[in-house]
């Protein structure tokens, strides 16, 4: 289930082997007798085994061959007769295989020792014989054999003197071999794995290998995702370096099928090697038995536990082990770990996309990577197993060896019909489940995936008895999981609770008790069969035509607690209107009710024999409602209200009776003219937002509402008056009232976070003075109040301030004590005039906005490094010139100088400010680059100071050419020269560079560079180099091949490429060039009127020459009507494959979208004044079709291509018309020849 595709250093992989032992011996002594029994009755058990050749020439030295097979080998016996220390080769033989097990411990080189004929203790001392050949020998060598030889006998090994007859003794060693290498090997079941490596050295790090304590270790996870495959590896990996090792499998099944007792049988007579054990009582036994135990170093794991009771019958409690010992338990549970104490848990991951496209692959067409239609439908696959190895394993392993056609078919029955095994084993997960439980697991499959932690609990809290423990449980048990807060569910697990709840009535959806098909709820309310079996149905209206019902459609469903009819947010804006029709009124709802989301509801009010009492969220935006009920309700349960957008809503209703209501959102219900009084008795009420409620003249006294933490009043701008809040209240959010004036009073909000009073023009006077008494202030923003003429007097922990477009004229000294400001927005305060030099002071801040102060003429001197800054905007400030000390400004990364007219020189200093990553000069008044830049050429030739700049702006400047080498900036991407009316050539530019925007640059004719745009293809990066207006670099320079040999130029970007259908499919390649014209050029062999053509396909291109061929340059041209905005705006691209022959005929689709330009790269309003011809090649359509066409077994006779003009506002659409369009088929060459190659026939 992982990869046995594994990379050459990882740390815990076997090094290959050739041998499986190595025999070590004295030939004298044993060679004719003992070592070639031994050495048979291996050979008969085909363990491939070195011994030496007597032939072999001796010599002093031990033989280059010999110590070769040491290596090569899995591990060595040591056959210890009474004359081994006699041979200096035997001894030099000992260290080297002592050397191979000690010199890394993760591969597991075994050594078995043998004693034949001699006492262990011999060896081990180097007494008796060992002495007396020790005498003989050189002194300098004696330590390292005595060494070596003390640590071979302190092994556990073999007498003959204890074990005899001989036959039994060669029997018990081969047995002792083949465990050995049994455990060194990987079964069977871990071949073929993907990802395994990582994942096992990561468990091996909570292991601690050769750490002397006891230690517990969990691997946790969903079912199938594959703990029971890394414990077998991590077992396999390291058990041979235990006393004894034993794995149990299955505990769970084996529980259920009544065979625990035979699993502890096997496993005590095992690690204690006591075949006469027999023990039938419910505890392990004697105190003897568990001191036995306890005095063994062993490795155990158990698979699939699923309570403690299990770990008791089997061990009498998991800390019964000795010293050194390790027990491993996988688990789907987490409880069961914390509950045994172990707190090394290793929360198995599912696969990512790589590694899950790998074993799909290796599992369904026996190879590592897609080819032509297996990448969509590996796509297919990947996207509803979710990285679960169980589930690619046996998905890919039901296609392997069938057809194309019976495995698209097959992808698309799993996706509707689980698979079986699949289904069996994460069902017993849910089985394991209490009533409730499973419940609750059944609601998140169906309404709560995805959603917020905090709010499904509200929920469940109204349905369970304590959804806190329950979905506590549910994670534990590798059910669902948090992530950033959202509740979150496997896709295997979710279908296989859509399962459960289709098998409850498959052919009658109302007496299920959950809906969520479209479809099936659909018939049950227009057919008005509800029941009341149904406890909660969600309906995506965006996926059914409208819907007529009838009043009393719903009566039926009395028990129905969670009620969901939605948009998904692309509809939202475009689709206000419910799609569920309700012309003759709704006669109830369901008074079980616990949610009722209605986005759209049509009605103006809810029903009035509805009993709310047990409703906790109520969600009805986009809402015709004019007011919910009248009078009073039992809403005691009732903790949010959502009317957002509810236009029509004129009024809210007593809620009195809403005791626990927490959030009232009415954002945008413009109509709304008054609240009732009864929000301030809300002691719970912790949010009201009434932003945009533009008719809402007064708001209610929220004084003894002591729970409000947060108020948005944005918008309303007919509120006249500073609200009544508790001093409890945190954020408070007042933009664009028509407050007048702050009472001082405001000083008691002591734990008043933010502060919003951004364009209350109305604002008479501000008391600035109030501000330092507010010690909790972090935000404040005074933004747009022209009364406010001075600088504010607040505490030091601001750290976000914002007095843009204020009258304010200078920035104090005082400034300087704000040490945990990190933003300061001085937009457009046109009277500032200085600001204090105590801003390096500011070592948190990190942007600071001055664009717009027009009196701004000086910047201040920077005393000191600041660190922290890295946004700064002096854009359209009247500076002449910048501070040498700029250099200070250690850390920032994005300056914008836009518009600075006054600006025409900057300090050599700026040429050591490193990490500047952006730069803006748009609008300055510079001739050449190097005058923006400190002017002086000779000295700084490369720019080397700007080493780290990706993004130059140089738009609207007045520049001629580059007198520098702007190859210098080598880490370059991003070059806009809109407007440069002078500019006529580029020199040769980074080979970084991946955009060049030259829009109006209308004297440009010469880009000498434009060949960096096809040399750099093997990159992985896109490329887009717009002349938009650029009206001498015309359709007739990239027409003519000699100018600039654009033609030769994609040829070689396709021998550049011409491996790319076999790289990874994260590789990513587009290239786009545009420049004005309305004609394809010459050089394309086929081109058409519109926006469509069909060219025909040669079956050469990809059997006899499929290396070469690279796909198909597309030239279009786009009639641009007056066009001017600053939207995106790309190509799209959809091509048809036919093929004709076989009678019937066979198409395949591809396709694929050309980004030319977005938002975030323009200057501004693009606008277009004519044709143009767009030059674009993908790689990613080019793979798409070569392997489409190998893949498939297809001869694709005609590919038929249609273009369009698209973008995000769909209004714009209306200005663009493709006018023409051209194909021209690339081919990889093993060299660029001056001519272009051999035309191709096409039939237009």
């Amino acid at each position: 289930m992982f990869s046995s595709t594994s990379s050459p250093s990882s740390s815990y992989m076997a090094k290959a082997t050739r041998y499986d032992v190595f025999l070590s011996f004295r030939g004298e002594d044993t060679r004719l007798g003992f070592v070639s029994h031994l050495y048979k009755d291996l050979k008969q058990k085909k363990i491939e085994t070195f011994i030496d050749d007597e032939k072999l020439q001796r010599g002093d030295e031990i033989s280059e061959t010999l110590l070769k097979a040491i290596e090569e080998s899995r591990g060595s016996v040591i056959v210890f007769s009474r004359d081994y220390a006699s041979s200096k080769w035997c001894l030099d033989e000992l260290v080297k295989i002592m050397h191979c097990k000690n010199s890394n411990p993760q591969q597991h080189y075994f050594v078995l020792p043998v004693f034949y004929c001699v006492d262990p203790s011999e060896v081990r001392k180097q007494t008796g014989s060992f002495s007396d050949a020790f005498a003989k020998h050189d002194v300098e060598k004696v330590k390292t054999w005595r060494s070596a030889l003390t640590e071979a006998a302190s092994l556990s090994g073999w007498d003959s003197q204890v074990t005899r007859p001989e036959s039994t003794l060669i029997d018990e060693i081969v047995k002792d071999i083949v465990k050995k290498l049994n455990r060194g090997t990987s079964s069977a079941y871990l071949e073929g794995l993907v990802g395994i490596e990582r994942r096992v050295e990561q468990v091996m790090s909570l292991f601690q290998i050769g750490v002397p304590d006891f230690r517990k270790i969990g691997i946790w996870g969903m079912a199938g995702i594959g703990k029971t495959t890394l414990a077998d590896a991590v077992f396999n990996h390291v058990s041979n370096g235990f006393e004894s090792s034993y794995f149990l499998r299955n505990v769970r099944e084996s529980e259920e099928r009544g065979t625990l007792l035979e699993l502890r049988q096997k496993f005590l007579s095992t690690v204690l090697e006591d075949g006469d054990l027999n023990i039938s009582a419910p505890t392990i036994g004697t105190g003897f038995l568990k001191d036995r135990l306890s005095r063994k170093m062993i490795l155990v794991v158990c698979d699939d536990v699923t309570n403690s009771s299990q770990l008791e019958f089997l061990f009498g409690g998991i800390d019964r082990f000795g010293p050194g010992s390790r027990v491993i338990i996988t688990t789907r549970d987490k409880q069961v770990l914390i509950q045994n104490d172990i707190d090394l848990i290793y929360e198995v991951e599912e696969l990512d996309k790589v590694e899950s496209v790998q074993l799909f692959c290796q599992r369904a067409f026996k190879s590592n990577h897609p080819k032509g239609y297996q990448l969509e439908l590996s796509k297919q696959v990947l996207s509803f197993s979710n990285g679960n190895p169980l589930a690619i394993k046996v998905f890919g392993s039901s296609l392997y060896g069938k057809s194309k056609s019976y495995q698209e078919s097959a992808v698309k029955k799993l996706k509707q019909i689980p698979n079986p095994d699949i289904h069996k084993l994460l069902r017993s997960s849910f089985d394991g489940l209490d009533c409730e439980e499973k419940d609750m697991f059944l609601d998140i499959a169906f309404f709560f995936k995805g959603e917020d932690r905090q709010f499904v609990t509200r929920i469940m809290d109204a349905c369970y008895f304590s959804a806190h423990s329950g979905i506590d449980n549910l994670i534990d048990k590798s059910l669902i999981s948090v992530s950033e807060n959202k509740i979150a569910m496997h896709d295997l697990l979710q279908q296989m609770g859509w399962d459960i709840v289709w098998n409850e009535s498959p052919s009658e959806p109302e007496r299920r008790s959950r809906l969520w098909n479209p479809d099936d709820i659909y018939d049950v309310l227009t057919e008005n069969t509800g029941t009341k079996t149904l406890k909660g149905m969600v309906l995506d209206m965006s996926r059914i035509p409208d819907l007529q019902i009838k009043p009393e459609a719903l009566v039926k469903m009395r028990k129905l607690r969670f009620l969901k009819f939605y948009l998904p947010y692309s509809f939202q804006s475009s689709q206000k209107k419910s799609k569920i029709l309700l012309p003759g009124g709704l006669l109830s709802l369901p008074d079980e009710l616990r949610y009722l989301c209605w986005m759209g509801y049509p009605l103006k009010t809810l029903p009035s024999r509805f009993d709310p009492r047990n409703l906790v969220e109520l969600d009805m935006r986009d809402s015709n409602v004019e007011q919910l009920w009248e009078g009073k309700q039992d809403i005691v349960n009732l903790k949010k209200i959502t009317l957002d957008f509810s236009e029509n809503l004129v009024r809210i209703p007593d809620l009195s009776n809403a005791t626990n209501l927490e959030d009232l959102n009415l954002y945008n219900c413009t109509n709304l003219t008054e609240l009732p009084s009864s929000l301030e008795h809300l002691e719970k009420l912790t949010r009201l937002d009434l932003r945009s409620c533009e008719s809402l003249r007064f708001l209610p006294s929220l004084n003894k509402a002591t729970s409000l933490t947060k108020l948005f009043l944005c918008g309303c701008s007919n509120i006249f008056r500073f609200p009544e809040v508790s001093s409890n209240v945190r954020e408070l959010r007042l933009e664009g009232t028509a407050i007048e004036q702050v009472p001082s009073s405001m000083e008691s909000l002591c734990q008043l976070t933010v502060l919003s009073m951004k364009n209350c023009a109305r604002l008479k006077n501000f008391p600035t003075a109030v501000l330092n008494n507010l010690r909790s202030i972090e935000v404040l923003w005074l933004g747009g109040i022209p009364n406010i003429t001075t600088f504010p007097e607040i505490t030091g922990n601001i750290t976000d301030l914002s007095l843009e477009a204020t009258a304010i004229e200078e920035v104090p000294w005082s400034i300087g004590c704000l040490s945990n400001l990190r933003i300061l927005n001085l937009k457009r305060c046109r009277r500032l005039k200085s600001v204090s030099t105590s801003i390096h002071k500011l070592k948190s801040l990190e942007a600071f906005y001055l664009n717009g102060c027009s009196g701004l003429e000086n910047f201040p001197e920077i005393l000191e490094t600041m660190e922290t800054l890295g946004y700064l905007d002096l854009s359209r400030t009247g500076l002449k010139e910048l501070p040498s000390s700029m250099e200070n400004l250690i850390g920032l990364l994005d300056l914008k100088l836009n518009n600075c007219e006054n600006l025409v020189y900057l300090p050599d200093s700026f040429y050591r400010m490193k990490p500047l990553v952006s730069l803006h000069l748009h609008g300055c008044s510079v001739k050449n680059l190097f005058s923006a830049i400190g002017g002086r050429p000779e000295i700084q030739k490369d720019l080397p100071g700007l080493s780290s700049l990706h993004k130059l702006d140089l738009s609207g400047t007045n520049i001629q050419n580059f007198l520098t080498n702007i190859k210098g900036l080598p880490k370059l991407k991003i070059l806009i020269l809109w407007k440069c009316d002078r500019l006529k050539s580029l020199p040769d530019l980074p080979p970084t560079l991946k955009i060049l925007d030259a829009h109006d640059c209308t004297f440009l004719e010469e880009v000498s560079s434009i060949k960096r745009l096809f040399e750099l293809c093997k990159e992985k990066l896109s490329f887009v180099w717009l002349f938009t207006n650029c009206f001498r670099m015309d359709e007739k320079a990239v027409g003519d091949p000699g100018i600039p040999k654009l033609q030769m130029l994609f040829q070689q970007m396709a021998t550049l490429l011409k491996d790319y259908c076999q790289a990874s499919p994260e590789r990513y390649n587009k290239l786009i060039t545009c420049v004005p014209g309305s004609e394809i050029p010459e050089w394309f062999d086929s081109k058409s009127l519109g926006s469509s053509i069909t060219v025909q396909l040669s079956a050469e291109w990809f059997y006899n020459s499929s290396k070469s061929f690279q796909g198909f340059v597309v030239a279009v041209v786009v009639s641009f009507q007056d066009y001017s905005d600053d939207v995106d705006f790309g190509i799209g691209c959809e091509c048809l494959l036919k093929s004709c022959s076989g009678g019937g005929g066979d198409c395949h689709n591809l396709s694929c979208f050309f980004s030319v330009w977005h938002m975030g790269m323009t200057c501004g309003r693009r606008l277009v004044e004519s044709d143009h011809l767009f030059l674009l090649y993908d790689v990613e359509l080019v793979r798409q079709f070569v392997e489409t066409q190998a893949s498939n077994k297809r001869v694709y006779d005609e590919a038929s291509f249609t273009f369009y003009a698209d973008t995000w506002d769909w209004s714009q659409r209306l200005f663009w018309e493709v006018k023409h369009c051209g194909i021209q088929p690339l081919f990889a060459v093993d060299e660029v020849q001056e001519q272009p190659p051999k035309r191709l026939k096409y039939d237009s």
